[in-house]
């Protein structure tokens, strides 16, 4: 059972469009539009997994990088 890009609800076929129907917001779509819709939705979370991912590997090599010039400074 398909899942609404939009909403998340429930996609049923409408024999009479031909078309993929959301039953909670009344998304209309053909199937490969629905595909289409889903592989562009899913490929921007990745963008921004790794976008998140390269922020957080900043963020540690600060971290990393003041705690050691702290440390230096403590021993002389």
């Amino acid at each position: 059972m398909a899942r609404c890009p939009e909403c998340a609800g429930t996609m049923k076929f409408d024999p009479k469009s031909g078309r993929q129907v959301c039953q909670r917001c009344g998304l209309a779509v053909s199937r490969a539009e629905l595909d289409r819709l889903w592989d562009e939705q899913r490929s921007s979370y990745r963008h921004e997994d790794a976008e998140r991912e390269k922020s957080q590997h900043r963020r540690d090599y600060l971290e990393w990088w003041l705690g050691k010039k702290g440390k230096e400074k403590r021993k002389k």
